[in-house]
């Protein structure tokens, strides 16, 4: 139960970096992050398989985007503080994140090195990156209505299902999107008014911003549920080309960094004290993701061994690669261990 409880726990973080970074720094997209702490492919298939494994998925999804919301208003509140006022420490800060990720994806593709499609795939996906976050423009900033009607309500239902994308695409970047769309300042304004509650006018304002960000989130998560299952069916039918495409968004992120937060940002100047700290909180998240990579790895190793012997013994089964096996004259589907159990879940395939 306390193991339980402490996952759940760690799932809520992630959320909440998720939001913080998504919201708060233009360039990052939330499932970019998610690709950097590991989280992407659980919080795709979750998306993905609400209906079918409701239980399951529900409790991930709810810690996930508790966090995310909370991460979100944070992010309103804060990062942007942060990000005008010390610019400098927050991209050494990022890229040490970024750098820090790396070396566990490189060793997750060395097998794939020699295929031909996933140097395409990398290519192509990073150049679409590049060139969308270098030639997306700015849009006219538009103003929320004190009373919004229906219809305005219903169009941010309808930007919600659009931008769902930089939740579920790695690489499409919530903050330049709403930038584009003149949305960004007037989204994170209300996240920072919904959050100051001892506001004097918190009560007026409340129900408005209530009604426009519900109609946003309906619309939003909507639209990640739907893109979740075309993301899962290429995780499973093509999955080396799509990893390669995780790493070439971590591999082009350096760059959308640097341009939005360095080249574009007004703010931005360089200072000794913002460099001596902004190096030794990278340098020092850049050994933790590094660590992380490892711990994973070894866990991974140990489970993947644990699920093999209990293959063996139960089943008379000893090959690899049986995630998802059906056995012979059976319905019954093997999956879901880890370090305290095995579950044998009896299902029916799916075509």
């Amino acid at each position: 139960m306390a193991k339980s409880i402490f996952r759940h726990f760690i799932v809520f973080l992630e959320g909440v970096l998720l939001g913080l970074i998504s919201i708060g720094i233009p360039g990052f997209s939330a499932s970019t992050i998610a690709i950097i702490i590991g989280v992407y492919t659980v919080m795709v298939e979750a998306m993905a398989n609400i209906v079918s494994d409701f239980k399951r998925s529900i409790i991930f999804l709810i810690c996930l985007y508790l966090g995310y919301g909370i991460g979100s208003m944070l992010a309103a509140l804060s990062v942007n503080i942060l990000f005008k006022n010390f610019p400098l420490a927050t991209v050494i800060v990022i890229l040490g994140l970024l750098a820090g990720s790396i070396p566990d994806m490189v060793i997750k593709l060395k097998g794939n090195f020699k295929k031909i499609s996933c140097w395409i795939t990398f290519v192509i996906v990073g150049a679409s990156i590049v060139c969308y976050n270098f030639f997306a423009k700015e849009g006219a900033t538009i103003e929320f209505p004190e009373d919004p009607s229906w219809t305005f309500v219903i169009g941010m239902g309808l930007t919600g299902l659009v931008t769902s994308a930089t939740f579920v695409i790695p690489g499409v970047d919530f903050a330049v999107v709403f930038l584009s769309l003149g949305l960004y300042y007037p989204f994170s304004n209300m996240l920072a008014t919904l959050a100051n509650f001892t506001a004097p006018t918190y009560a007026e304002t409340f129900m408005p911003n209530f009604k426009i960000l519900l109609s946003y989130t309906i619309g939003y998560f909507t639209g990640a549920f739907l893109l979740s299952k075309l993301v899962k069916m290429l995780i499973h039918k093509f999955n080396p080309q799509t990893m390669f495409a995780s790493f070439s968004f971590i591999f082009v992120a350096p760059i959308i960094v640097i341009k939005n937060c360095v080249y574009d940002n007004s703010n931005f100047s360089y200072s000794t004290p913002q460099l001596i700290v902004g190096l030794l909180l990278g340098i020092l998240l850049m050994s933790i993701m590094i660590l992380l990579g490892i711990r994973q790895r070894k866990k991974e190793k140990l489970l993947h061994t644990k699920y093999l012997e209990y293959l063996d013994e139960r089943f008379n089964i000893n090959q690899e690669n049986i995630d998802g096996l059906y056995l012979e004259n059976s319905n019954t589907k093997i999956s879901n261990y880890n370090n305290e159990n095995i579950e044998i879940e009896n299902e029916k395939p799916t075509d």
